[in-house]
């Protein structure tokens, strides 16, 4: 599948980032468009494009269902069996759950763990009825009376792009990734430009992409990086 490019930007791995998760946030409704972020994202920042290999198959998807009790969203099945199988892009800090990984916790269908179980992200199990629901972020609390499901994204679609996107950028892939602490001064953004924001206002992040950079700000705290090419990384930082 393949989405146009909607203006006459060069065609560069910047600009069909850019152009694809600005075309996959303006038009939520068009999963199509968000799975095309995941193709330009394999395709351009990791070692390889997608193939029908990635993903799992009805037949896994559905033993998944069954063991759930659940139905699962139509987005949640067309994204792992687009790239469900892509440790690389889905796995390497804050895991996206495989089938047989999926659970109910506090009313909600986890698709997504934070590596230190920090918090967990989710689909309230009273709209597994939809195509691309709504979801969920639930922080580990000490106080547990304390925890609830927070508003996170407005269609499952863009939480699972976003979860793609930051699991691109924190592989450890050698010589092309690095992070840094920014010592609480704000990034220096002269050569790069920000990314439509999928997350929430008050989840204080921003994604932003420069000649073969794509960059990932923790408010004013980290930064991570994933290059295209040695040089590029090189050129960047300095």
């Amino acid at each position: 599948m393949t989405a146009p490019a909607t203006d006459a930007e060069a065609d560069t791995a910047a600009s069909r980032i850019s152009t694809a998760l600005r075309n996959a946030v303006a038009a939520p409704g068009d999963r199509a468009a968000a799975w095309h972020v995941a193709e330009v994202l394999a395709a351009d920042w990791s070692e390889r494009p997608l193939t029908p290999a990635d993903g799992y198959t009805d037949a896994d998807l559905d033993a998944a269902a069954a063991e759930l009790g659940h139905p699962l969203p139509a987005a949640l099945r067309e994204a792992l069996k687009l790239f469900g199988r892509r440790d690389d892009l889905t796995r390497n800090q804050d895991p996206l759950s495989t089938p047989e990984d999926l659970e109910v916790h506090e009313g909600a269908l986890v698709f997504r763990d934070e590596n230190q179980s920090v918090c967990a992200w989710g689909i309230l199990l009273a709209d597994l009825d939809q195509e691309d629901p709504p979801t969920y972020l639930r922080p580990d609390l000490a106080d547990k009376s304390q925890e609830e499901w927070l508003p996170w994204t407005d269609k499952l679609s863009l939480a699972l792009v976003e979860a793609l996107m930051a699991e691109t950028v924190l592989a450890e892939a050698e010589d092309l990734s690095d992070a840094w602490g920014l010592g609480g001064d704000p990034v220096d953004d002269s050569t790069l430009t920000e990314l439509p924001r999928i997350q929430p206002e008050w989840y204080k992040t921003t994604w932003y992409v420069g000649d073969d950079i794509l960059a990932h700000v923790s408010g004013d705290a980290w930064i991570s990086v994933r290059a295209r090419s040695q040089e590029a990384l090189a050129a960047y930082t300095g």
